[in-house]
């Protein structure tokens, strides 16, 4: 495993590379995760591929200091200056994410569709409209109301108690909110994360439209278990593009990137 970085005006963005195999994959984390949770698929995959896996703004080794919301535009050219400095400038390239890091593959995708060869999605965010990521990122009241809340806390705490009580609120939900608005630090952590990710919004009509034109070959795995991210949204997704792309079921729960689905991961890469 090697570490290196790039920077970018004031930052520095971190990335590890895995591997010493011809073809290249890129890597993109969920939400409190890091580069180095990609590492348990170099014993699978690092004799056919290099696999370079970038810690996002907010997240692992990367120093973020510049604007709070990171343009996709910057990562797509980091993607290719890194392929560049490692010879590969001709190649074309996979792309693999993990529940937030999906969604990011996704925009990806759609700014570098003539570079992309295979878009690989675990549990994958972007596919389903979330309310409450538009409410917060996209309306006005909405960006407001996360602001207050990071630092005002109590009524959203009200909110969780009494409808996990009703249950209108599931415990699996209502545990993963408290885990980040109880304590302060993640409360910061979650504002800056959620604002800094708010451009990562894939168009899915348009994407389809160029996974057909550019004959990008679409796997999306899920966990029957999943009370995040369910698989509907990816079958919806393949509605019309079902000679690109497929959906995978596997009896788990949103935890998809580990040692357990490793074999299942490198075959959804390297099918």
């Amino acid at each position: 495993m090697q570490s290196h970085y790039i920077t970018h005006k004031n930052s520095n963005v971190h990335y590890r590379q895995f591997g010493v195999g011809a073809k290249l994959l890129f890597c993109f984390h969920g939400y409190g995760r890091e580069s180095h949770t990609f590492s348990f698929l170099e014993r699978k995959l690092g004799s056919l591929y290099t696999i370079i896996a970038i810690d996002i703004p907010f997240h692992g080794l990367t120093e973020w200091k510049d604007e709070l919301i990171f343009k996709p535009k910057y990562l797509a050219q980091f993607i290719l200056d890194i392929r560049s400095g490692l010879k590969k400038d001709d190649m074309k390239f996979s792309l693999l994410g993990f529940s937030m890091g999906g969604r990011i593959a996704l925009h990806l995708t759609q700014l570098l569709s003539e570079q992309v060869d295979r878009l690989v999605l675990l549990a994958p965010d972007g596919l389903s409209f979330n309310f409450w990521r538009w409410f917060g990122s996209e309306t006005w009241f909405g960006s407001k109301l996360l602001h207050y809340t990071i630092y005002h806390p109590g009524w959203i705490v009200w909110v969780v108690e009494k409808g996990e009580k009703w249950k209108v609120i599931n415990r699996s939900i209502a545990e993963l909110i408290r885990y980040y608005i109880y304590n302060e630090e993640h409360r910061l952590s979650l504002y800056r994360r959620w604002v800094s990710m708010r451009k990562f919004s894939p168009a899915l009509g348009k994407l389809r439209r160029l996974i057909v034109n550019h004959g990008i070959k679409v796997r999306m795995l899920y966990g029957a278990f999943d009370r995040l991210i369910p698989y509907k949204g990816g079958e919806r997704f393949k509605q019309g593009i079902e000679a690109f792309a497929s959906v995978e079921v596997v009896q788990a729960g949103h935890n998809l990137l580990s040692e357990v689905n490793a074999r299942k991961i490198a075959e959804l890469i390297n099918d």
